[in-house]
């Protein structure tokens, strides 16, 4: 017998005996005893039969098919217990539905991701929080020079020696990709310059990538620049060139109104002296912007002779504040010079970044109103020392500080007041900063005014090794 018929048999035993002894004669009891047996047979094989067919649907709902229901037949509690199977079914196939039409929802939208990275002319890398490249479009792979396949599968250190030698500076290849890396919440750019497998300059664009979770990755982008570049290059070349034929003649120019106005001017009349006084003015203000020029493109060539060494930072801000104390005091203004105790030295030319933070503080003062104080300050950072000039002005429009740095270009209240600049001093000031491989700014200030500031490395900063899954 079988072990399920047993069981039944075994648990319907006891009551066939009470029956039995109900009965007062024997073959009373017998007759009893056997129907009790035949009974309980019958009962245990309609209920074997009922586990086996919901143990056969619970198998066919574990295997994804959802569409058969049980019938509903035997004890109540056996009625119960397929039911509850039943409504599993329905329940796991609208679930079953939901979830394929989400995968087909995401199936579509991957296709349109990728469809859109492709199509970009820029090129895309996309890091995780491992900084490990998860996504690679076509394009990024045609302006490194490599496949997309090697980008994404080739060993990284490898893949970084490459890219490294392929650039016009390997040895700031991975000190300017760790720039990148530095502010996980900043976005970052600079300039990427390759020489094979043929020249290009890429403009590169790094952010932080986020969702409900937070930060996962960050994203870089590349620009090809290459066309602009050279345009910028012959410009500098031109401005350069031009810069120097007017030098001359602006000199002799400039050089006999000094003579005219020191010798014989006695002798003119006061109209003609104040005509020659205009004229010698507007020839310095010319010989200034032909200086400045000049010195603008040396920089950008890379050209301009630099002697770098270690400078004391307090010494440089008070040496700015200093020089310019006439200027503050003729605008009833004030210098607070504020270097941070324990600020190290810096790695630079001396007469170079002190003619970034004269220019710096020099145009606070020149739009600062009148009984306010400007700011001259300094902090170490993560990325060496940062000095920063804080007033109290007009401020900038936000969407107008990416102008500040270019040359000739004023922005906001500046473009609207006549304060006798040439407009290079914040370009001059940015190419001088970057060849000191830091990064120069502005902001708003706290809680008024503009915040411009400038980071520059130590002069012994701590060497730490990149990471070698960094290779883009």
């Amino acid at each position: 017998m079988p072990a399920g018929l047993r069981l039944a048999a075994a648990l319907l035993l006891p009551v066939a005996l009470v029956a039995a002894g109900w009965s007062q004669h024997g073959v009373s009891a017998g007759l009893a005893l056997a129907g009790a047996a035949v009974a309980a047979v019958v009962v245990a094989r309609g209920l074997l039969r009922a586990v086996a067919e919901a143990t056969a649907a619970a198998r066919r709902i574990a295997a994804g098919d959802f569409a058969p229901a049980i019938p509903v037949t035997g004890p109540a509690v056996l009625q119960g217990f397929v039911a509850a199977l039943n409504d599993l079914a329905t329940a796991s196939a609208r679930r079953d539905d939901e979830l394929n039409g989400a995968l087909e929802d995401a199936a579509t939208q991957r296709d349109s991701f990728y469809s859109i990275l492709n199509a970009s002319n820029d090129g895309l890398l996309l890091y995780d929080n491992a900084r490990r490249l998860v996504v690679v479009n076509q394009r990024c792979g045609e302006l490194l020079g490599f496949s997309r396949h090697e980008l994404l599968h080739r060993e990284p250190l490898a893949l970084q020696l490459s890219l490294e030698e392929r650039c016009e500076q390997p040895e700031l290849y991975r000190e300017r990709l760790e720039r990148h890396f530095a502010r996980p919440d900043e976005p970052h750019q600079d300039q990427l310059v390759l020489r094979e497998p043929r020249r290009r300059v890429l403009r590169r664009y790094s952010c932080p990538v986020r969702n409900h979770r937070g930060l996962q990755g960050r994203v870089f982008t590349y620009t090809d620049v290459t066309t602009e570049s050279d345009v910028d290059r012959l410009k500098s070349e031109f401005v350069s060139m031009a810069s120097h034929e007017l030098r001359t003649p602006l000199t002799s120019v400039h050089g006999a109104l000094q003579l005219a106005l020191s010798g014989s001017g006695d002798r003119l009349a006061e109209e003609d002296r104040e005509l020659l006084a205009i004229s010698l003015a507007n020839t310095e203000r010319l010989v200034r912007l032909v200086n400045d020029l000049l010195d603008l493109s040396k920089i950008e060539a890379g050209r301009m002779p630099m002697s770098t060494g270690p400078l004391d930072v307090r010494a440089l801000l008070d040496e700015a504040a200093r020089g310019m104390q006439g200027l503050a005091a003729t605008r009833s203004l004030a210098v607070a010079c504020a270097p941070a105790p324990g600020v190290g030295p810096v790695q630079g030319d001396h007469d170079q970044l002190l003619r970034v933070v004269t220019n710096l503080l020099g145009n606070a003062l020149k739009y600062s109103p009148p009984g306010t104080t400007v700011c001259l300050a300094s902090r170490s950072t993560a990325d060496g020392v940062e000095i920063s000039v804080q007033d109290e002005g007009p401020g900038i429009p936000p969407d107008q500080v990416d102008r500040l740095f270019r040359p000739f270009s004023r922005v906001g209240v500046h473009a609207r007041q006549t304060s006798g600049g040439t407009g290079l001093g914040l370009a001059i000031s940015r190419a001088i900063v970057e060849q000191h491989r830091g990064r120069i700014w502005a902001e708003p200030g706290r809680p008024s005014g503009s915040r411009f500031a400038f980071v520059i490395p130590r002069a012994a900063p701590a060497t730490e090794p990149g990471d070698d899954r960094a290779v883009a």
